[in-house]
């Protein structure tokens, strides 16, 4: 089926001469650019609608602050003033400005939000979303294709080749699923659609300029967008002036342009509700335990499995939405992991070579810097520590060398690249590593400051805070998934340190999953968003960016939001044949 393809989607149009791709330095000072719809922001979800909104027939400004290549000056302009709260990493780790977005430097998990993220659930205090899930569960096959990842297929037993449904052998799929599958795409959108972008007759992908403020107007039903504010390093300022406006600029920059936007709207556009930048939210994440399975331990799906496009997908544990509503969970997901690499006590070559390497001035070359960093998060690279390591290394000698040359050529060579790797292990123990939905808490917030960056606009100030609430369901969630094992004879948890709740305080933190500060709502006093995705109040103004989003699911973002991205789409392209 061609809609599930791996194959790059058709070409927009146009050849070698129609290339519409313009540096903004090389514009006059002063400049109005015109279009039918201006999108603000050349990642993934940027990039989608404007491809799709060409395919329908639109002329289409796509806005990239960066450029094709990465610039530490352009970067930095995204800088926040200051972080509080939980561990918040900085943003040119979280963010990048250039084609391609974020999609430069993400890990390439691919997972689905599921049907209990947008059920009425009480327990979960501000989780109610003004649509229903079938309204996105329609466009993830489209989303996949984007992504190329395979068909929207995220159970194994919806595949007939795959080696085995569950994560072990003979654990039933009930309260408990260890058939869930999340499945990886390794691919940067800048680079895979820029041919299309550039080619095309009806975009204009415009890079260098940066937006820095809403112009807008009141009006007798509400607010127009008149146009958006855009300057290059260089100084020279630009109109951008369209029919409609998305902000497809990621979860704070698009918080913060939208803050920044005070001039007739108090508090910035979109704050009619006060809620514009509140309920920051990404996800709860860490190893509290590690499963001690009693099964073959050959059997133990602990890393990758292939679909038969050739796909990777990994198996984890979760729970059925009837029991998340029964034990008033949160939304939670759990999968096996590796040791930590740090440790040398794990006496495993490979991973003593993963770590070395990832810690050397190499490693910055090998992963994204956020990457990197959780790789080698608690290890000391001390002389006594590098010996160990070496050690390892000597005595795994020979599958540390078998290891190496496989592994490069599948990660850097092959055609559909591996992800990362995971270690067998003999005693069939390993850490178990989850990922769960962060409460959505008002008082988790972002806010303006007096700083400004190099184009004097304002910078954001990151107060990011987890509840009590969270820190009981993770708890809770191993509870169950422990005693499930041992009901069915399969295993059991044994926790890493005896103060369980600190150590999930102590892990708690996120910032690459930007969720919620322009919530989604029915009604304007409940948010910023409204269900069609526009700004309330605004009819040509949307936001196609996770922070629309009401809750953050156990399933990391770019999925959904590109099934976000093509909703928007749609609405647009139906608008304009209206």
């Amino acid at each position: 089926d061609p809609l599930y393809s791996n194959t790059p989607l058709p070409e927009l149009g146009g050849g070698e001469d129609d290339v519409m791709l313009i540096d903004a330095e090389s514009l006059a000072d002063g400049s109005e650019l015109r279009s039918d719809v201006t999108v603000v922001g050349a990642g993934a979800a940027g990039i989608v609608i404007a491809l799709e909104l060409a395919r329908a027939g639109m002329d289409v400004r796509l806005v990239e602050s960066g450029h094709r290549s990465y610039s530490e000056r352009v970067q930095a302009l995204a800088d926040a003033s200051a972080f509080s709260g939980a561990p918040h990493p900085p943003m040119n780790e979280c963010t990048r400005r250039q084609l391609g977005g974020t999609s430069v430097i993400w890990g390439g998990r691919v997972v689905p939000y599921d049907p209990v993220d947008f059920d009425d659930r009480p327990y979960v205090p501000h989780s109610k979303w003004p649509i229903a899930f079938s309204e996105i569960e329609s466009r993830y096959a489209r989303a996949c294709t984007y992504l190329q990842c395979g068909k929207p297929e995220f159970n194994a037993r919806q595949i007939p080749a795959a080696r085995q449904p569950g994560l072990i052998p003979g654990l039933p799929d009930a309260e408990v699923t260890s058939s869930s599958l999340e499945r990886w795409s390794v691919m940067n959108f800048g680079s895979v659609y820029a041919k299309d972008l550039e080619r095309s007759a009806r975009v204009q992908l415009t890079h260098g300029l940066t937006c820095t403020e809403i112009d807008c107007e009141k009006t007798d039903h509400g607010f127009r967008t008149r146009s958006i504010v855009a300057r290059t390093l260089s100084g020279k300022t630009m109109l951008l002036k369209s029919r409609r406006f998305v902000l497809a600029c990621g979860g704070l920059n698009t918080t913060r342009l939208l803050l920044v936007s005070d001039g007739i709207c108090p508090g910035g556009v979109g704050n009619h509700s006060g809620l514009l930048g509140r309920f920051y939210t990404g996800h709860i994440s860490g190893r509290i335990a590690e499963a001690h399975f009693s099964t073959d331990p050959k059997r133990t799906e602990y890393g990758f499995d292939r679909d038969p496009e050739g796909v990777y997908v990994r198996r984890r544990f979760t729970f059925s939405r009837e029991f998340q509503h029964a034990r008033r969970l949160g939304n939670i997901s759990a999968w096996p992991v590796n040791p930590e690499l740090g440790d040398a006590s794990h006496g495993n070559g490979v991973l003593s070579f993963a770590y070395l390497i990832l810690s050397s001035p190499l490693g910055k070359h090998l992963a994204s810097e956020a990457i990197r960093k959780s790789a080698i998060e608690g290890g000391e690279n001390g002389r006594g520590t590098v010996s160990k390591h070496v050690l390892n290394m000597l005595r795994d000698l020979p599958r540390t060398a078998a290891f190496i040359p496989t592994f490069g050529y599948k990660r850097y060579f092959a055609s559909r690249k591996v992800p990362g790797f995971f270690q067998y292990s003999r005693s069939n123990v390993y850490p178990l590593h989850y990922f769960g939905e962060q409460m959505p808490n008002p008082d988790s917030r972002v806010t303006l400051t007096d700083e400004r960056d190099e184009l004097g606009m304002r910078r954001i100030r990151v107060d990011h805070r987890f509840t009590q609430r969270d820190v009981d369901y993770v708890i809770e969630a191993h509870r169950h998934w422990d005693e499930y094992l041992r009901r069915h004879n399969r295993g059991r948890l044994r926790y890493l340190e005896e103060g369980v709740a600190k150590s999930v305080w102590e892990q708690s933190g996120d910032g690459f999953h930007q969720v919620g500060t322009t919530r989604m709502s029915a009604r304007p006093e409940e948010g910023v968003v409204g269900p069609r995705g526009n700004v309330h109040g605004f009819d040509d103004l949307f936001v196609a960016s996770s922070s629309a989003f009401v809750t953050s699911s156990q399933a990391n973002s770019m999925l959904t939001i590109l099934a976000f991205a093509l909703r928007t789409a749609d609405i647009l392209a139906a608008e304009s044949r209206a």
